[in-house]
């Protein structure tokens, strides 16, 4: 399995990607995947299977010395196998090369699989974000320093 910068050429996986991985209201779009992978200051990372199947998606956006997680998308027939935290590492070495200070992430508190990889990536809850993923769904912010 591969890593490599995700292009334009992969988008439709990655929506395809998203509607596995999310219910309706919480997928990114088109237009948003579409700028994510034609922004400035950022890395999108896929990860492909050994028949060039797009299984894992990473997306990081830099602000000066700090470098956001924004999503990552595995496929769920593919989960607990290393494949997201496979693209995060990446991400904290690219952020590291770049001269990044720290990462930083949103994780809803009740995706307890989630929360345990990026502890397990020396990720510690640095606060609570009220109603970030909607009234009532709090946001856990993550963050790991470089």
């Amino acid at each position: 399995m591969i890593i490599s910068h995700a292009t334009g050429s992969d988008l439709d996986a990655i929506l395809a990607l998203e509607r596995l991985g999310f219910g309706k209201g919480h997928r990114w779009s088109r237009e948003s995947w579409a700028a994510e992978l034609t922004g400035a200051n950022r890395l999108v990372l896929s990860r492909h299977d050994g028949h060039g199947d797009l299984i894992g998606v990473a997306t990081f956006s830099v602000g000066g010395d700090v470098v956001d997680l924004l999503r990552v998308v595995v496929d769920p027939d593919r989960r607990r196998q290393g494949i997201g935290s496979s693209l995060v590492r990446t991400g904290l070495d690219w952020a590291r090369a770049i001269g990044a200070e720290r990462m930083l992430l949103e994780v809803r508190p009740d995706n307890k699989a989630a929360v345990k990889t990026y502890a397990k990536l020396g990720f510690a809850k640095l606060a609570r974000r009220r109603d970030y993923y909607g009234t009532g769904v709090d946001a856990l912010v993550m963050a790991v320093a470089l």
